[in-house]
């Protein structure tokens, strides 16, 4: 089953059914925002992008006017959640109503349904979808993980209200927020995330064997599949640095912790000034720390500043650079090509194609 078929499965169209805006951004990702309440609905987009975070202020006043909705090729569609979805939804919340939003999701082998589930201005939750058996997994993975995190007193995270097969193929992911049309996107680096990860690291760190951490399988994997890295160049790199980041770990009792994989500022979000993350479906428990702070550093780069490998290296022999440690981002550099690598099977393209051409640049100039 495909995305329509998966929405043919999730929503029902009815002459009486609620009006949406059907919005497409260049990258193909789609989003279905309810007319009313748009404002508690555009809480579900999340821009990197200066022209969507326009949309995101600005559309909720101005999306009355024809000729904007004409412009930015906005269609207006009706729909409703399936009946027993609705009813389901409602009982785990609590409630008789549910208004809901939905994210079509990014355009990958991993894709699937985001549903933003809200009553007037009061956001409730969110309702992952997918018929996907990978992802199927990710949701277990994730729905495990929070749970554990929750176990480990780990506050400001999702907490878990349902992670089961709904209808036959189809599983769901239901989990709470705390977002609320206040909430702030922070795009620049700052203590509410050092202390972010500070906390999670305290709370998580263990003295293991190299050998035993999840980041060790994951080199292990990414090793097993250096045939999927294209060019020769690139899979030469990579060969070389992991079998130096292995050589020097090898037998060694390490100190790791949680690693979030994605902290990026679309992740995230401010409340009553604290930070609050979702999205844990990559996360791991063993990792060398810190590392989600490179994440967000490349991230950002990449994709809100425009940099090319290039940039972010004049940046790293700058004054301002000089904290960044070489040996932990070519670790980060390592897993981040690792998780597209493997999840891709190869078949690299779009934005991952470009991303993955910067990331090793950037692991050829630290190998140095």
């Amino acid at each position: 089953m495909n995305l329509f078929g998966l929405l043919t499965e999730v929503l029902s169209i009815w002459e009486d059914s609620p009006s949406f805006y059907r919005i497409e951004n260049n990258d193909g990702k789609v989003w279905l925002m309810p007319v009313s309440k748009l404002r508690t609905a555009m809480n579900l987009y999340q821009p990197s992008g200066f022209k969507g975070k326009l949309l995101k202020c600005w559309f909720p006043v101005l999306h009355r006017l024809p000729l904007l909705k004409h412009y930015l090729h906005i269609e207006t569609t009706r729909c409703s959640l399936a009946d027993d979805l609705y009813d389901k939804l409602c009982r785990l919340f609590h409630t008789d109503r549910l208004e809901f939003a939905v994210f079509c999701g990014t355009p990958c082998v991993h894709q699937k349904l985001t549903i933003q589930l809200s009553i007037g201005s009061r956001i409730l939750g969110y309702c992952k979808v997918s018929n996907h058996p990978e992802v199927a997994k990710l949701f277990e993975r994730e729905g495990n993980f929070l749970k554990q995190m929750e176990h480990l007193g780990i506050d400001n995270v999702p907490r878990i209200v349902f992670s089961e097969e709904w209808r036959s193929g189809i599983h769901l992911l239901v989990q709470t927020t705390c977002k609320t049309n206040h909430s702030q996107v922070i795009h620049q680096w700052g203590q509410l995330h050092e202390e972010f990860l500070h906390r999670i690291h305290t709370q998580t760190k263990q003295k293991l064997l190299f050998e035993d951490t999840d980041y060790y399988r994951t080199l292990s994997d990414l090793n097993q599949h250096l045939d999927w890295i294209l060019p020769e160049e690139l899979k030469s790199i990579v060969s070389a640095a992991i079998n130096k980041v292995c050589q020097a770990n090898s037998g060694k009792t390490v100190e790791y912790g949680v690693y979030h994989a994605d902290f990026t500022p679309w992740n995230m979000f401010v409340e009553k000034g604290k930070l609050f993350v979702f999205d844990w479906e990559y996360a791991r428990m063993t990792y060398p720390l810190m590392l989600d702070r490179y994440h967000f550093f490349t991230q950002t780069a990449i994709f809100e500043k425009h940099w090319q490998a290039d940039d972010i290296i004049n940046f790293l022999q700058s004054q301002e650079g000089k904290d960044f440690n070489r040996e932990d981002y070519t670790l980060y550099l390592l897993d981040v090509i690792a998780r597209f690598i493997l999840r891709e099977k190869g078949h690299i393209k779009g934005d991952v194609a470009r991303s993955m051409k910067i990331w090793g640049e950037l692991l050829k100039y630290l190998k140095r």
